[in-house]
Formats: C-alpha cells, sequence, structure tokens
C-alpha cells in the first residue's frame, strides 16, 4: 500500500473551510425560522411600553403608600381621583365640591403607612339648597360614625359609638342663603374623626339620604384630608 495512503500529515484549511461554512448555514437557517416570532415580540414590547403612563406626582391619591403623614388631601379643584361616586362641580358660593346627588353614597380609600396607630379624618360636610331634614350619614370602614341633619336651616347632629372611632365638630356655620340656587338655608360643619389602630386600609365615605333631585336640595362634600400618625 502506498505511503500517502496512510499519511495523516497536512493542511487542514479545507476541512476548517467547509465546517465553518456549515455552521453558518446553520444559524442563517435558524435566523430564517425565528426571526419573523422575535420581530412580533419586539413590536408588541414597543407598543406595550409606548401605551405606559408614568407618574410623577402621587400627592393626593387614595391608596397610596408612603411616609406618616398626609394620605390624601383634595379641596376637589384638580382632577378627580380615587372617589367612587358623586360629581365634582363648582358650586358658587362654595368653589368647588364633591356634590351628592338623591341617594348617592360617594367612597374613597387610603393604604395606612406601616407603623401608624392613629388615623385623622378632617372634613367639610355641607348642606345646600334648603334642606328640609333628610339625613346625610358619615361612614368609616363601612360602619355610620356621625349623622347629620339640615332642616331649612336647623341643624342636628349624632354619632353612634364605634369602639376606637372619636367625632368631633368644631363649629357650625348656617348661611340664609350663601350657595347656587333659590335657597333658603345653607349650612356648613366641618368635622374631625380621629381612628385608632386604623389598620393597613381605611375607607372614608358620605351618604345622601336626600331623595330630592339636586336641582332642589343636596349635600356636598370639601377639603377632605386623610392622615396617619
Amino acid at each position: 500500500m502506498p505511503d500517502f495512503i496512510l499519511d495523516e500529515s497536512g493542511a487542514i484549511t479545507v476541512d476548517w473551510v467547509v465546517l465553518t461554512a456549515a455552521l453558518v448555514g446553520l444559524g442563517l437557517a435558524a435566523m430564517a425560522v425565528v426571526s419573523g416570532g422575535i420581530e412580533d415580540l419586539s413590536g408588541d414590547i414597543d407598543a406595550q411600553l409606548a401605551s405606559q403612563e408614568i407618574s410623577t406626582a402621587f400627592a393626593g391619591v387614595a391608596g397610596a403608600v408612603g411616609a406618616l403623614g398626609d394620605l390624601l388631601s383634595t379641596n376637589f379643584s384638580g382632577a378627580l381621583s380615587g372617589w367612587n361616586g358623586g360629581a365634582q362641580v363648582d358650586l358658587a358660593g362654595f368653589g368647588d365640591v364633591l356634590q351628592l346627588g338623591p341617594g348617592v353614597l360617594a367612597t374613597t380609600q387610603v393604604t395606612i403607612p406601616p407603623g401608624a396607630t392613629e388615623a385623622t379624618i378632617t372634613f367639610d360636610l355641607i348642606g345646600a339648597d334648603d334642606l328640609s331634614g333628610a339625613p346625610a350619614t358619615v361612614f368609616v370602614n363601612g360602619q355610620p360614625v356621625a349623622i347629620y341633619s339640615d332642616n331649612h336651616g336647623n341643624i342636628s347632629t349624632s354619632s353612634p359609638s364605634v369602639a376606637g372611632i372619636a367625632v368631633e365638630m368644631d363649629q357650625h356655620y348656617t348661611n340664609d342663603p350663601m350657595g347656587s340656587g333659590n335657597h333658603g338655608h345653607d349650612s356648613r360643619v366641618p368635622y374631625t374623626i380621629t381612628v385608632s389602630d386604623p389598620g393597613d386600609s381605611l375607607t372614608f365615605g358620605v351618604g345622601s339620604g336626600s331623595g330630592e333631585p339636586i336641582t332642589d336640595e343636596f349635600y356636598a362634600l370639601d377639603d377632605v384630608n386623610i392622615s396617619a400618625s
């Protein structure tokens, strides 16, 4: 047998070129198979990122978790955020308020920061358009804690006893008239509600017991502040 048949020495350039070309060919074939799916996925990701809105201001937004202090503060002059029920209106004589139509319950919820031992709710409750005794009920975590009634300017209040919740009214304002429309009397009362051991979250709400249309009478909320300490 000739020696050159058994000789294993020699250049490997030809073998390397063939193997490398095969690998490149396999890579191109794989890319051709998956490129369509990758293009679709990247398009979906781009569309999703473009549609996201990043908020850089969280003050006054219900449910925001943060340090102790103000959790929600609104006079209803800006965007209505975090409230269910009620309508934001500019009421002559009062400014921007959250108006409660007949039988409407307006609520908002805040998240209580860890370490809080007390939550405080302050707000103004307005009775407008010569109410005839229909009550407004204040709720904390679904429980009635205060009842307010305006009967043609004669105001009566009560505070059902609820463990861990204290209700105070600083003073009453009765006006003849003050707001818009054909009023006989309007009233305004600031409330302060203190909740001990509020837990992880707190729901605040006010419900109108009026059955009359808002052109005749209504209740409204203004200057709501919820804080934790």
